[in-house]
């Protein structure tokens, strides 16, 4: 690899950091700032986030838009079967895209000598932009640090060709995400026992780009009254909520890393991202209905739960209206990390995964017996802006006349003063997989 070259400004000569959202180098020093050159891929269109409000008709609320209910089920999608969600992010990868997996396998490590202070260290071949661990100063390489320029051969999936043009910029380090990952893990041991991920976190955790839908979830779900024969339905909103287009990630997992905050999207320009990273394309054969299936189930049961004390195995119907975002697709950013594969306890899996944006740290711990989902709390400090993420309090609403009109019967929680995707606490839950039948007992499907 030759053509290494010093990012460095040429008013003051200090290094000069890659910024995302300007386009540019900006100087750590004087504040200078000097474009990208010319011919990266112009701005992506400005997200069209358009909430519709709920109409409300002579004191009611009108929900035409999930009132025709249906059975309630999670879903059954071959690629949640223990065949293929034990397989790691590389095993996929081989399976299904083994030209990048053979990228990455392959990738050489390099001596890269630092102009600024002349001391060599160690990168990788599939990086673009360096830091020296001596001078702190950022070197790029000549012939990959170009706007626009990516090899799709690092592009995982078998859409590689198709990544989304825009992306919200990573705000964590992978120091810090190494960091708060390890604090999840530590804060519960019991979770993790038998397995160890400190070694994996600090080792192959790793920055990846997951290609994103995002949309507002409404839904309506029905669970036993208390009165024998009777329903209670509840009825939940999720604003700004976001759902994976690929399988290479753990599904549920990318639930718990919520929220993100779409504020501040930026193009995605990957010759401009530092270090060694991931990009997922969307996954064009995705079955999309299967994937809001399996995360709605969770999170209305859960929702519900906080709630009124509901439990997600007794939810009987539900109906789901997605919303889809104008210029809604694009890229977020992840720190994630799979156990090593010679690691194990009683055939568990372990999967997990940061947040770049707001570092909030989560896990999946899972076998054919039993499943947690670990969430770290978000940080107190974090701000979060008004298109970010948002589970209103679920409301429990009973029918009241034509058409498709509802009256309140009572706000979960404390009054709805409470919403449930930015609420600071942490979770630790124990999902308990669906009983098989006979038939797959025996077949294994």
């Amino acid at each position: 690899m030759e053509g290494f070259f010093a990012i460095k400004c040429r008013n003051c000569g200090g290094p000069m950091y890659s910024h995302q959202q300007t386009r540019s180098f900006d100087c750590a020093y004087c504040g200078a700032s000097t474009p990208w050159a010319e011919g990266g891929p112009e701005p992506a269109p400005a997200m069209g986030i358009r909430h519709t409000p709920l109409q409300v008709v002579d004191g009611l609320l009108k929900l035409t838009h999930v009132s025709q209910l249906e059975p309630a089920q999670d879903s059954d999608w071959y690629y949640y079967k223990p065949y293929w969600r034990n397989m790691s992010l590389l095993e996929r990868l081989l399976w299904e895209d083994p030209a990048t997996a053979d990228e990455f396998q392959n990738a050489e490590h390099v001596s890269v000598p630092c102009p600024f202070c002349g001391a060599a260290f160690e990168g990788k071949s599939t990086q673009s932009v360096f830091e020296c661990p001596s001078c702190g100063n950022k070197i790029g390489v000549a012939d990959l640090l170009k706007p626009g320029t990516f090899s799709k051969r690092l592009s995982m999936g078998t859409g590689a060709e198709y990544i989304p043009e825009q992306a919200l910029p990573c705000r964590i380090s992978a120091q810090q995400a190494r960091a708060n990952a390890l604090a999840l893990v530590h804060q519960h041991p019991e979770a993790f026992a038998g397995h160890d991920v400190d070694k994996a976190i600090g080792e192959q955790m790793a920055l990846t780009y997951v290609p994103v839908e995002l949309a507002d979830l409404r839904m309506m779900a029905s669970f036993p009254g208390k009165t024998p024969g009777k329903e209670s339905q509840v009825y939940f909103e999720v604003l700004d909520w976001a759902w994976p287009k690929t399988y290479f990630v753990d599904i549920p997992l990318m639930g718990l890393l919520e929220p993100w905050d779409f504020s501040t999207t930026a193009p995605f320009d990957p010759a401009m991202q530092e270090g060694d990273f991931r990009v997922i394309a969307v996954e064009g054969l995705l079955k999309k209905s299967a994937v809001i299936d399996k995360l709605t189930y969770s999170l209305a049961g859960n929702d519900a739960e906080k709630a009124f004390g509901y439990g997600k195995k007794s939810m009987r119907q539900w109906a789901r209206s997605v919303r889809k975002h104008a210029s809604g697709l694009m890229l977020v950013p992840v720190y994630y990390v799979d156990r090593p594969a010679s690691d194990g306890r009683d055939g568990e899996q372990v999967r997990i995964a940061v947040n770049g944006q707001t570092g909030r740290a989560a896990a999946v711990v899972f076998s054919e017996k039993k499943e947690i989902h670990v969430q770290a709390p978000l940080n107190p400090g974090l701000y979060l802006s008004a298109e970010s993420t948002v589970h209103a309090t679920p409301i429990e609403v009973k029918y009241a006349k034509s058409p498709f009109l509802y009256k309140i019967v009572r706000i979960g929680g404390n009054g709805g003063a409470v919403q449930t995707a930015t609420a600071g606490e942490g979770t630790c839950r124990e999902e308990k997989p669906r009983r098989k039948g006979l038939l797959s007992r025996l077949f294994g499907e």
